[in-house]
């Protein structure tokens, strides 16, 4: 995004927020990542019927939060934005604003609900782990 002059503060404040959230995902992705591997870690440790079931939802979680469709909105409202701010294309506040409602309730959601599958996984990995790691100071 070269040239801001020609857009409005609040299409301005649009780009800030939307750039921030693109960092965001793009960390979620590599914490999903992590965490799975973690429970690939941990799986042959989680046998029983209870723990498998929490391996389940939890892997349930991860997948949704990773094929929400966020990420093209998303896409989407960073392009129009710097082609307004380039002068490609006339400033559109009413869309850009109904987009960023949406944006903001998917973020929104996506944080909630990532931060509750995070907490399982670890709940389910420190439950596997905490008696490992007694045996081994024994």
């Amino acid at each position: 995004m070269e040239q801001t002059d020609s857009i409005s503060a609040r299409s301005l404040q649009y780009f800030v927020i939307a750039k921030r959230w693109r960092a965001d995902l793009d960390f979620f992705k590599i914490e999903s990542s992590f965490l799975r591997q973690l429970l690939d870690r941990y799986i042959s440790r989680l046998q029983d019927s209870d723990h498998i079931r929490q391996l389940n939802a939890s892997g349930k979680l991860l997948d949704k939060l990773e094929s929400l469709e966020v990420d093209d909105l998303l896409a989407g409202q960073l392009n129009q934005l710097e082609l307004m701010a380039e002068d490609i294309i006339p400033e559109d506040s009413e869309s850009l604003a109904a987009t960023q409602v949406k944006l903001e309730h998917f973020m929104s959601s996506l944080v909630k609900e990532f931060r509750a599958a995070k907490e399982q996984i670890y709940r389910l990995v420190l439950s596997v782990s905490a008696p490992l790691s007694q045996e081994a100071s024994a």
